[in-house]
C-alpha cells in the first residue's frame, strides 16, 4: 500500500454506500453490525464502490462481530475487489477497541482499510452514523517463542469523503 503510506490520503465513499451502511448499522441494533467493502485503490486513496453486509454469527453480538464463513468467503473472491471490513459500535464512539486490534491479523493481510460506524444518538434522529476511517498498516514482523514470524498491524485514522 505504498500509495498511502506517508502522504495525506482520503477513504472516498459514495453518499449511496455510506447509507445503506447506516441503514444496516440501524437494522442491526441493539448488536454490532459487520459488513465488508468493495472498490479499488486510487490515485489519492482509496475509493469505495460498493457495501456488501455480512451476517453477525458472534456468541456476544451485542459487544462483538465474527463475520459469517461463508459470507466472508464469498467476498474474499468477488469483483470488485475487497478492500474494507465495516463494523458498528452501537454503544460507544467509532474507534478501534482493544478487541478490533487483537483480531486485526485474522484478516488484515487480506485488507487496506477498516471502518467503524456508531449511531448519532444526539440528532434524534435514528438514521444518523458517525464513521470513522483507517488505514491498515503492516508493522515490523516480530517472532512469537516459537520462532514463526508473526505479522503486526496497526490502523492509522485516514480523512473519509463521502462523495
Amino acid at each position: 500500500m505504498a500509495a498511502l503510506h506517508g502522504q495525506q490520503n482520503a477513504f472516498y465513499i459514495p453518499s449511496s454506500v455510506e447509507q445503506e451502511m447506516s441503514k444496516h448499522m440501524f437494522l442491526s441494533l441493539p448488536q454490532e453490525a459487520c459488513g465488508v467493502m468493495l472498490g479499488e485503490t486510487a490515485a489519492g486513496g482509496i475509493r469505495i464502490s460498493r457495501f456488501q453486509p455480512i451476517r453477525n454469527v458472534a456468541p456476544d453480538p451485542l459487544h462483538h462481530f465474527t463475520l459469517d464463513d461463508a459470507e466472508w468467503i464469498r467476498c474474499v473472491f468477488s469483483e470488485p475487489k475487497l478492500i474494507g471490513i465495516f463494523h458498528s459500535h452501537p454503544q460507544t464512539r467509532p474507534v478501534p477497541s482493544l478487541e478490533d486490534l487483537q483480531a486485526l491479523p485474522a484478516f488484515a493481510g487480506l485488507l487496506q482499510m477498516y471502518l467503524i460506524g456508531s449511531p448519532d444518538l444526539t440528532s434524534g434522529s435514528r438514521s444518523h452514523m458517525h464513521l470513522n476511517g483507517y488505514l491498515i498498516e503492516s508493522s515490523k514482523e516480530s517472532q512469537d517463542p516459537a520462532q514463526h514470524v508473526v505479522p503486526s498491524y496497526n490502523l492509522l485514522p485516514v480523512p473519509l469523503c463521502v462523495t
